[in-house]
């Protein structure tokens, strides 16, 4: 049996009436990086706050590493590093002194840890630079560094890569691929850079309204994703029907918007025209398409009145 590193069921959040998480139920495994995808005020943020024990649920319940209850909690929370909505440090001290006060505030007896977090992060070069004066990216790393203070076997990380120049976003991709596999952490990660998380996740959450919508592995994404005949028409039951007895077919996909999409015949577009026009379905669309990661999210969220 699989050992989760986290388990909820059930976790709601409500603020004064205002339901920002409902009914929550996920899993994660050790050795996996999980992109959470949500636009803004979908819930991600007050997710990832529960987990690491910032705020407390309405109702559900929450398992870390198999224990839960407070109290088991709250020990089990000392295997986690969590950068959520914005990296915390101290202003006038340098990213030195910062990692040596956070690594002394959590009792970590090894100060070896502070220089190779600093090489790993890229801020070993910043001498006396206070972390005020810091670039965005700059701060990122630091907030990074700082959560992986202790080794943890659960990294949670929200939006990690706001601010980073191209070649900081790939640093900090392969770092996170390295953490992963090397240390088989598992890592939950949020970012509006959905073509820069297609190319870090291992699995996906999609949260919507403060609802899990959808999770699915970069496997089941790709399957869903790909390419295919994309097919409009005012008859799609009836274009199911000529698809399935008439091309012999099953490999297709009625969509909310009725749309069909056909994942057979990519070649021979011409023979699936013909049928469509000899059983008197006039196709209003009919074009060769493949979904990116963004476009998959808008028809998982409701279409693009959500873009």
């Amino acid at each position: 049996m699989t050992s989760h590193v986290l388990k909820t069921n059930g976790l709601t959040k409500r603020y004064r009436g205002f339901v920002a998480l409902r009914d929550v139920s996920i899993a994660m495994e050790p050795g996996k990086i999980y992109g959470l995808i949500g636009q803004n005020g979908a819930g991600k943020t007050t997710l990832m706050r529960l987990l690491a024990g910032l705020s407390f649920p309405t109702e559900g319940s929450i398992l870390l590493f198999g224990h839960g209850g407070e109290r088991a909690l709250r020990e089990e929370r000392k295997r986690l590093g969590c950068m959520i909505e914005h990296p915390g440090f101290v202003p006038h001290m340098t990213a030195q002194e910062n990692l040596t006060l956070y690594r002394t505030m959590r009792g970590i007896p090894n100060k070896e840890i502070e220089h190779e977090l600093l090489e790993l992060v890229g801020l070993a070069g910043t001498g006396n630079k206070k972390a005020r004066n810091f670039s965005l990216g700059m701060k990122q790393r630091l907030g990074i560094a700082i959560a992986l203070l202790g080794n943890p076997e659960l990294l949670i990380l929200d939006e990690p890569i706001n601010g980073l120049d191209p070649l900081g976003v790939i640093e900090i991709r392969n770092l996170l691929k390295k953490l992963c596999e090397e240390r088989h952490m598992a890592i939950l990660i949020s970012s509006h850079n959905l073509p820069e998380l297609y190319q870090t996740a291992t699995d996906y959450i999609i949260i919507h309204q403060g609802e899990i919508k959808q999770t699915l592995t970069q496997e089941q994404l790709d399957e869903n994703c790909k390419h295919h005949i994309l097919i409009g028409c005012d008859q799609p039951e009836k274009l199911a029907g000529v698809l399935e007895t008439q091309l012999n077919t099953t490999k297709f996909q009625v969509m909310p918007d009725k749309t069909v999409k056909l994942y057979d015949y990519l070649n021979r577009k011409d023979a699936v025209a013909r049928t469509l026009f000899e059983n008197g379905i006039v196709a209003t669309k009919f074009s060769i398409e493949g979904d990116t990661l963004e476009n998959y999210f808008i028809s998982v969220i409701g279409g693009e009145r959500h873009a």
